[in-house]
């Protein structure tokens, strides 16, 4: 048991505390015993000398064990401590209630001298066993941002190779993994690691592109949701089988290939449909037309989100493009309403007056912009949420 060094005994009857002390002290040699008679020595020595276990009586003269407890489990640097608890009831429904605040074991009073060797011999066992844990994942999280920062630099020195053939490529597709993270973020059923994926997909996305002839580099793939020329069929093909070649990148392959299926199924490669297009592919595809439409066709940010809301339901999911319009809404300096704040459905109150229109998941339109919310309004709202969820968060006037 050389590698756990350190055990506090905590318990106001003195010739106890000496008699646990001798008892370990002759089965455990490398171990080194700590005491403690009330509440304020074991917090002097909880702040100086930090022990792997303690062993604790309940009632002390200044306080109570279980009350110690609650304090080292609120604690992060004292969570990992083994906690045993010292007992003369042993009664089930008290042990059921102690394990459930966080002890650990517990010793009944008068105690066997071979059980609580046994006792401290499974708890050192533990905290060795917890601290190597603890050494491995420290190891596991470095390689971790190791290996994500090689990922970044790799996708960094991508999308260069893309930039050297599609002009404003970088720029223009920073802005499309921003929005397309926020949007998978604001809908909230997709989890870190997907929004990860996300975000790989939106800067990979025009990975397709680098076959095209030059006089096509500008042109978008597809026009009104047609591919504008034959050869824009291999585009999401070409982009998927690239970035497939890097196996931690599969589920991103997936969204590339199928960012340009249309919504009503009528898009390439394989015309899926609706719900059959994985909901990152939707998400990307939006925001890279929003993008493309102010990148290469010169439109305002007003113009270019109008256009892509009227292709809602035919080339776009409406999920995403009234959460694309809030996120344009909140980015875009042009469009920014001043004094405006976003709110929780719990935090709306009469007499406020909302500041964009309110959606739910099936598109009704539920508030229309500048409507003053009165009680039966909210009341509708937060009615209507528990069977047909608001998209995103309601916008109010500050």
């Amino acid at each position: 048991m050389d590698e756990i060094s350190k055990l506090l005994i905590l318990d106001d009857d003195k010739i106890l505390v000496t008699n646990i002390e001798r008892i370990l002290s002759s089965s455990f040699k490398n171990l080194e015993i700590l005491k403690a008679n009330d509440i304020k020595s074991a917090f002097s020595i909880l702040t100086n000398n930090k022990p792997n276990v303690i062993i604790s009586d309940i009632l002390l003269s200044d306080g109570n064990g279980i009350d110690l407890l609650k304090f080292l489990k609120s604690k992060d640097e004292y969570k990992s401590i083994y906690f045993i608890l010292l007992t003369v009831t042993n009664d089930k429904s008290y042990r059921e209630k102690a394990f459930d605040l966080g002890v650990d074991d517990y010793i009944l009073k008068p105690f066997d001298n071979e059980q609580l060797i046994a006792k401290i011999r499974s708890a050192l066992k533990f905290t060795i066993l917890q601290e190597k844990i603890i050494e491995e994942n420290k190891i596991l999280h470095q390689l971790a941002n190791e290996l994500e920062k090689e990922l970044q630099d790799m996708i960094k020195l991508a999308v260069k190779f893309l930039q050297a053939r599609i002009p404003a490529s970088y720029d223009m597709l920073k802005r499309v993994a921003s929005a397309s993270v926020w949007i998978a973020e604001s809908y909230g059923e997709s989890t870190k690691e997907e929004m990860r994926d996300i975000e790989i997909a939106a800067f990979l996305s025009q990975a397709g592109r680098i076959f095209l002839p030059d006089s096509l580099l500008k042109v978008p793939v597809l026009t009104n949701g047609i591919p504008t020329e034959p050869i824009m069929h291999q585009v999401p093909v070409s982009g998927s089988e690239i970035v497939s070649s890097v196996r931690r990148f599969k589920n991103v392959a997936h969204y590339i290939k199928h960012i340009y299926e249309n919504f009503d199924g009528t898009g390439i490669p394989d015309k899926l449909k609706s719900w059959q297009i994985p909901f990152p592919s939707r998400i990307i595809r939006a925001v890279l037309d929003y993008e493309e439409y102010k990148t290469f066709l010169k439109k305002r940010p007003i113009d270019a989100i109008e256009l892509i809301k009227k292709e809602s339901q035919r080339l776009y999911d409406h999920r995403v493009v009234i959460l694309l319009e809030h996120y344009i809404k909140s980015n875009e300096s042009e469009l920014k309403i001043e004094n405006e704040i976003a709110l929780q459905l719990m935090e709306l109150k009469p007499g406020m007056i909302t500041t964009r229109d309110i959606y739910t998941d099936k598109g009704l339109k539920l508030v229309p912009a500048n409507t003053k919310l009165n009680v039966s309004i909210i009341q509708k709202i937060i009615n209507i949420n528990t069977t047909d969820p608001i998209l995103g968060n309601v916008y109010i006037k500050n």
